[in-house]
């Protein structure tokens, strides 16, 4: 690890994160190499046991493994098998970074601009991009370009430091650009070559640019014209299933509305838990009768009562919606209405916890 210039505010975070720390390291070889044969197997359970996953990742981190520490933060950041704690993803990545590992850098760095804390995310992505992490500079330059720094943005330096970096054929600084230029007049051409580049990776298989690219089609009005390709970015292999059904969802209800409640009944079905809630709370949003629909059949999984499948919401499913509310302990988010946004993210993550795992393979 390279010296760590530290700033005010990033001297604050560490300082926190070793007052509250443990054993912040591995001690030897034979250590290191056990806590990373421990923490692939950890990670082969995040997708069917999350909260197994959690435990023997927290388990890790405990034990002083940074990279441990690194991924328990991501879970909180989630609520991936552990509570949804924005602050103790923060002081576990101050943890990581004091015990060695640099790239929570740029991940301390996201997370702050996403509490709002943007002097630490500033200095972070700095003392990223000092560290010689590649991944840094896109994410501060996209920031000053989207003025997530709020006063401390500078858009025309992030969007010219972004152009130089794609040009330079950095995946992450082409994929930034198109995000940054999504909100800003196009001219003829500007986005041509990155676009074309990124087709190409992801025809390669590259799944971070295709995941780009549904991104950007989609937010940017071109949803008709682009339809056949993103169809065939959804089949990249590698693609995040967040990512998948999210824009699978999107994808079936410009091509076929009429026809959307079955294609997103299938796709739900295969969501992974930790993805579910997300995909059940955007299809809601797509079509209510849809969300009923997938909603009544989960409850009805779980033993309540709901009457006859229907796309419509009746007396005896409100009454299971209700019920499910109380025995989960979410009652005052359920208080609005079933159809209420609160309601329906509440309900959304409780069932998330409690429904089969999807049959994978």
């Amino acid at each position: 690890m390279k010296k760590l210039f530290t700033t005010p505010f990033l001297t604050l975070t560490l300082c926190a994160a070793l007052s509250g720390a443990g054993a912040l390291a591995d001690t030897d070889a034979e250590t290191r190499k056990l806590h990373k044969a421990r923490y692939s197997e950890a990670m082969a359970l995040r997708e069917t046991a999350p909260d197994a996953a959690a435990t023997a990742i927290r388990a890790l981190a405990e034990a002083g493994y940074p990279r441990a520490m690194d991924r328990l933060a991501y879970f909180h950041t989630k609520g991936h098998g552990v509570p949804l704690d924005l602050g103790a993803a923060q002081a576990l990545y101050a943890q990581a970074i004091a015990a060695g590992y640099d790239r929570s850098l740029v991940s301390l760095g996201k997370l702050a601009l996403k509490t709002g804390d943007l002097a630490l995310a500033e200095d972070s992505l700095e003392q990223a991009i000092a560290q010689g992490l590649d991944s840094a500079a896109p994410v501060l330059s996209w920031a000053h370009a989207t003025e997530r720094l709020g006063a401390r943005s500078d858009p025309a330096r992030g969007l010219a430091t972004l152009r130089a970096l794609a040009a330079q054929d950095s995946r992450d600084a082409q994929i930034f650009l198109l995000a940054g230029l999504l909100k800003q007049p196009q001219e003829p051409g500007a986005t041509e070559a990155v676009l074309a580049r990124l087709e190409t990776r992801a025809a390669e298989g590259d799944a971070k640019a295709a995941e780009g690219l549904l991104r950007y089609y989609r937010l940017r009005g071109l949803g008709a014209e682009t339809a056949r390709t993103r169809a065939a970015l959804l089949e990249t292999p590698g693609m995040r299933a967040k990512i998948r059904i999210e824009e699978g969802l999107y994808l079936a209800v410009e091509r076929e509305p009429a026809r959307f409640w079955l294609a997103s009944e299938a796709l739900l079905q295969e969501a992974p838990n930790p993805v579910f809630a997300r995909a059940l709370t955007v299809t809601s949003k797509l079509n209510k009768n849809a969300y009923i629909r997938v909603l009544q059949a989960e409850l009805t999984a779980l033993g309540y009562r709901t009457g006859r499948p229907s796309p419509y919401l009746n007396a005896p499913l409100i009454r299971a919606v209700n019920q499910f509310c109380r025995d989960t302990g979410i009652s005052e988010s359920c208080r609005l209405g079933p159809l209420k946004s609160v309601t329906i993210k509440a309900v959304a993550a409780e069932l998330a916890t409690r429904r089969a795992p999807p049959v994978t393979g």
